[in-house]
């Protein structure tokens, strides 16, 4: 058996959206949670995937993955802007939310 691949989500502190919690999404599945200032591991199969964070209707844009046996990769995430980039949740919400590689 194949040692599983980790994906690890970093959200940062952010004052938007604190007091809920982002569903994470691999391959189109919702296969956790994250909270503000929070950290969550999630265990896959090693192979290419497409991850991404999602809160009510707003989405990050997806961050696709080819990931070896026993590899670990770490993505951050958060709010995209302040009050001032508010207008993205009606007009743009697929960039509401980042999703980065953490370098």
């Amino acid at each position: 058996m194949a040692d599983p691949a980790r994906i690890t989500i970093d959200r940062i502190n952010h004052y938007r959206d604190t007091v809920r919690a982002y569903q994470v999404k691999i391959d189109g599945q919702v296969i956790g949670r994250v909270k503000d200032g929070k950290q969550q591991t999630f265990e896959v199969s090693p192979g290419a995937h497409q991850v991404r964070v999602r809160l009510l209707w707003l989405h990050s844009p997806p961050v696709d993955l080819q990931l070896e046996e026993g590899s670990e990769v770490r993505l951050r995430t958060g709010p995209n802007g302040g009050i001032l980039q508010a207008w993205r949740i009606y007009f743009a919400p697929h960039t509401a939310m980042f999703l980065e590689k953490d370098s």
